[in-house]
């Protein structure tokens, strides 16, 4: 049986309209509010709501098929949106100098709302899922609490998970590693971008050829599309001439492409948005 390795980033799982599809009208009802904390409530509620819709969306569009196709996905996902930035800020409020430990869990938790959310959505669409944490996926990295490189995968309980059906809904960006000093096992995280790292070390380890990751870009231009209007997206691109460009574009983390290489999987960008949309191959088997 196939698992492809499917990866959402927070864009995509957020969407593109953060509050519904009609911010005008929200905005005039915020302004009828009595007090700030109207506010926040009323734009909480109205987040969620999108946020929930938008799930049900990416489920239905990019997960579903596998699954009637026969296929079992093992899913990763990024934190929603901003959530990593807020968790940033929220760190830097509480001290100049966070104690890793205390840091890597904090930021870790932006993920396992995200996975755990998608899952959720998942068993109500009538399609076995579980939440997982890069602990309880086999995920083990180099022995420091932040910006740790992926070491092995124990893919044991993922490959138990497939076999009953039950699609695995990871948390990206994290992993854990073995405490020498206290003999325990910790929580690490990845670095910015750490969920493209880990989706490519679940496919390795599932003996995959490729991961496909979900953006908000389409796939791999030869400019950022963003700042420039004649930027054109490449069908296809060798990992080794990616390496090269300075800067490096956003939509994949360099360290993924660098471990897709040693790996020797493949990596697919798509779009997040529209699922027929052709995206960009970035050729790392060479």
């Amino acid at each position: 049986m196939r698992t492809p390795v499917l990866k959402f980033g927070g864009l995509t799982l957020q969407g593109q309209q953060r509050y519904g599809p009609d911010e005008e009208r929200l905005l005039e009802e915020c302004r009828r509010q009595n007090s700030v904390n109207d506010i926040y409530r009323l734009l909480a509620q109205r987040r969620n709501i999108a946020r929930a819709q938008r799930l049900h969306q990416v489920a239905r569009e990019f997960i579903l098929p596998l699954r009637r196709q026969g296929m079992v996905p093992v899913v990763v996902v990024s934190a929603f949106d901003w959530a990593t930035d807020k968790l940033e800020q929220l760190a830097a409020a509480l001290s100049a100098n966070p104690a890793p430990r205390e840091y890597a869990r904090l930021l870790m938790s932006g993920e396992l709302r995200a996975n755990s959310s998608l899952a959720i959505v998942l068993e109500d669409l009538g399609c076995r899922a579980r939440s997982m944490t890069g602990r309880e996926a086999g995920l083990v990295t180099t022995p420091t609490p932040i910006g740790a490189l992926v070491d092995t995968v124990n893919k044991a309980h993922l490959l138990d998970l497939v076999e009953m059906e039950i699609v695995p809904v990871v948390a990206g960006f994290q992993g854990y590693y073995y405490d020498k000093e206290t003999g325990r096992d910790e929580t690490s995280i990845l670095g910015r971008g750490g969920s493209n790292l880990t989706a490519v070390a679940l496919a390795s380890a599932l003996g995959e050829e490729e991961a496909t990751m979900f953006t908000d870009v389409d796939g791999v231009y030869d400019k950022d599309p963003r700042a420039y209007p004649d930027a054109a997206k490449l069908p296809q691109v060798r990992a080794s001439e990616l390496l090269t460009w300075e800067p490096f574009p956003q939509v994949i983390q360099k360290e993924a492409v660098q471990y897709a290489v040693e790996q020797r999987v493949n990596i697919v960008i798509r779009s997040g948005v529209q699922a027929d949309t052709p995206g960009t191959l970035i050729v790392c088997r060479e």
